[in-house]
């Protein structure tokens, strides 16, 4: 029982890993993999490009994934993209002793 465990287990995790790599090429503008895996972005107009593929990609996501990637579908419809933000309600960084006060409300 315990070996049928441990390769469940391992079935389970290598496909979370399979996917999270389809998702970061799927998703991701210019990915490709690195040894140090970092992925990053530094001005506002490559963020909000790096937005708009992702949001291009999800639309045509039926005609570009090969594996069983789709949307969901509730009856008839199928879900929208939702894209959610989540803040500190309140936050103070003073750099000049590297400290932080930072309200643990968070907001959506």
């Amino acid at each position: 029982q315990l070996v049928v465990f441990g390769l469940s287990n391992q079935m389970v995790v290598a496909f979370k890993e399979e996917n999270t790599v389809a998702f970061k090429h799927l998703f991701l503008k210019g990915y490709m993999d690195r040894m140090d895996d970092t992925y990053a972005v530094y001005t506002q107009t490559d963020v909000y490009d790096q937005i708009f593929f992702a949001i291009n990609q999800y639309l045509h996501l039926p005609n570009i994934s090969v594996g069983n990637h789709a949307y969901e579908k509730r009856g008839a419809e199928e879900t929208p993209l939702a894209v959610c933000q989540q803040f500190y309600k309140r936050g103070i960084i003073c750099p000049g002793n590297d400290t932080f006060d930072i309200d643990p409300e968070i907001v959506t």
